[in-house]
C-alpha cells in the first residue's frame, strides 16, 4: 500500500517526530478538534502489523504539591503499554484526557479532549513508555488511548477520576440520617439521580426549609437549589398537619461531571406551642 494513500483514513505523517502535546498549562480547558496522526511507513525489515492494544495500567494519585500547592489536581500515569503482535517503531501512540463526554469519531478524530500527548516509541514493543497527565480532582474523567500506523488502528477507553475531598464518604445511593426526623434520600431512578432532604413533624405554623448541594473544593452548586416555605396566616383553616415534608432536586450539569458532593439544609420551624427551632443538616456523599 501506498503510504499517501492512508492519509485521509489513518491521519498526518508526523515524520521523524518522536512526541506532541497539547498546552500542559491548559489542563482544564476543551481543546479543538484533533484530527488523528500516523507515523512515517515501516523501515525495511521491521513489522508490518497493525497496532492493536492490549490494555494498559493506571495509576492515580494526588498532582506533586509543588505544581499544586493548592491541592486541586490528581495525576494519573498510563504503563504498560503493549500491542498484541510486534509493530514498526514508526507507529504513533496517543493518549487523549478528558470529561465523559469526549469522543473518538470514526475517522479518528477526538472531540472534547482537555489535553493529548503523542508519542513515536523508538521501541514500541518492549512497553518501557508512559503518559503522565495532571486533571482536576473531583472530577469524572476519560482516558483515550490510540494507536496508529498504515496498517491499521485501535483504541481503548477507560473512564476514570481522583477523589480528593469526599475520602471516607457514603457511595450514592443512599439515605442519610433518621427518618423519623430529618435525613437525606438520594436514589437512583432509571439511571437519574434524585436528591431528597424529608423532614417529619408535628403540626406547624411556620417552615423554611431548603435543600441543596455544593463542590467542597469551589464552593458551586452542584445540585439545582430546592425550597419550601410555608406560613399558617388564615385561621379559618388548621395549620400544616403532622407528616413529611420533603424537598427535591436534581444535579446541575455541573454536577454531573463531578464524583463529590456536599449536601446541606437549612430549616426554621415554628410549632403549634409557638416553639421557634433551627436546624442545619449536612453531609458529603461520592457520586462514584
Amino acid at each position: 500500500m501506498d503510504p499517501s494513500d492512508t492519509v485521509g483514513l489513518l491521519g498526518l505523517p508526523v515524520g521523524n517526530q518522536t512526541s506532541i502535546s497539547s498546552d500542559d498549562s491548559n489542563p482544564a480547558g476543551v481543546l479543538p478538534p484533533i484530527p488523528p496522526v500516523v507515523g512515517a511507513p515501516a523501515p525495511p525489515g521491521q513489522p508490518l502489523n497493525a497496532p492493536i492494544l492490549n490494555h494498559p495500567q493506571t495509576h492515580i494519585n494526588n498532582a506533586a504539591v509543588s505544581e499544586d500547592p493548592s491541592g486541586f489536581h490528581g495525576n494519573i500515569l498510563i504503563d504498560h503499554i503493549s500491542f498484541q503482535l510486534p509493530v514498526h517503531n514508526q507507529t504513533t501512540v496517543t493518549a487523549y484526557i478528558g470529561k465523559r463526554n469526549m469522543m473518538l469519531e470514526q475517522d479518528g478524530t477526538v472531540v472534547n479532549a482537555t489535553n493529548f500527548k503523542t508519542l513515536t516509541p523508538l521501541n514500541p514493543n518492549g512497553g518501557a513508555f508512559w503518559f503522565n497527565f495532571k486533571f482536576p480532582s473531583d472530577r469524572k474523567q476519560k482516558l483515550i488511548l490510540v494507536a496508529r500506523n498504515e496498517f491499521g488502528a485501535s483504541s481503548k477507553e477507560i473512564d476514570f477520576s481522583h477523589n480528593r475531598n469526599c475520602i471516607g464518604a457514603p457511595l450514592v445511593p443512599i439515605t442519610i440520617g433518621d427518618c423519623d426526623q430529618h435525613c437525606f434520600e438520594i436514589t437512583n431512578i432509571a439511571g437519574n439521580l434524585e436528591f431528597k432532604s424529608k423532614l417529619k413533624h408535628g403540626e406547624i405554623t411556620y417552615l423554611e426549609f431548603d435543600f441543596y448541594g455544593l463542590s467542597p473544593k469551589t464552593g458551586g452548586f452542584l445540585l439545582t437549589p430546592g425550597y419550601f416555605s410555608y406560613i399558617w396566616d388564615d385561621p379559618a383553616f388548621p395549620p400544616l398537619q403532622p407528616g413529611v415534608t420533603s424537598v427535591a432536586t436534581t444535579l446541575n450539569q455541573e454536577g454531573k461531571d463531578n464524583i463529590c458532593l456536599e449536601i446541606q439544609s437549612n430549616i426554621a420551624i415554628e410549632d403549634g406551642n409557638g416553639t421557634l427551632s433551627i436546624d442545619f443538616f449536612h453531609s458529603r456523599v461520592r457520586l462514584e
